[in-house]
């Protein structure tokens, strides 16, 4: 059995001073992370490797959730397509993974690879730090298929009281 917490990066600044990639959180951003961090850990989701866009507000999210598990930035996974993202997840080989990446590559991604949607009315639009934990009947990440995860819980920084 295999596990992925899949996660959008958290609300980020808008600055014409900045290229896109280099776009931090804003004081929501964090706060959203940080609740979510603590939601992870509160229901006992430790991921062994966190995958990572090399992209500064996704690194951001990553510590604010202030998760203890190695981190692995990937520049492929910058406003990646769906396809790039399950290509990079089928090469690692940690049994738990946190994916922190964009929309719209992390919403179509989440809807490829589940097999039934949960009953939430955010889960398309995949709101900037929405979380989605999903349980996979496979022994390596090389055997994932689309259509095959069974979404535990999806859940957003709303959900938590975070506006």
């Amino acid at each position: 059995m295999k596990t992925m917490v899949l996660m959008r990066h958290a609300k980020s600044s808008y600055s014409g001073d900045l290229s896109d990639f280099d776009r931090s959180l804003n004081e929501r951003g964090n706060r959203s992370a940080t609740a979510l961090g603590k939601w992870l850990k509160a229901n006992s989701f430790f991921p062994d490797l966190a995958l990572v866009s090399a992209a500064t507000r996704t690194v951001q999210t990553f510590q604010e959730l202030k998760i203890s598990c190695p981190l692995e930035k990937k520049q492929k996974l910058y406003l990646a397509s769906s396809e790039e993202i399950f290509h990079q997840i089928r090469q690692i080989t940690a049994n738990s993974l946190l994916v922190i990446c964009h929309n719209p590559g992390i919403s179509e991604f989440s809807q490829k690879i589940s097999s039934e949607w949960p009953n939430h009315s955010n889960f398309e639009a995949f709101p900037s730090c929405s979380t989605c934990i999903i349980d996979f009947d496979i022994t390596d990440w090389s055997n994932l298929k689309f259509g095959t995860g069974k979404i535990k819980k999806f859940i957003t920084p709303r959900d938590l009281g975070v506006v």
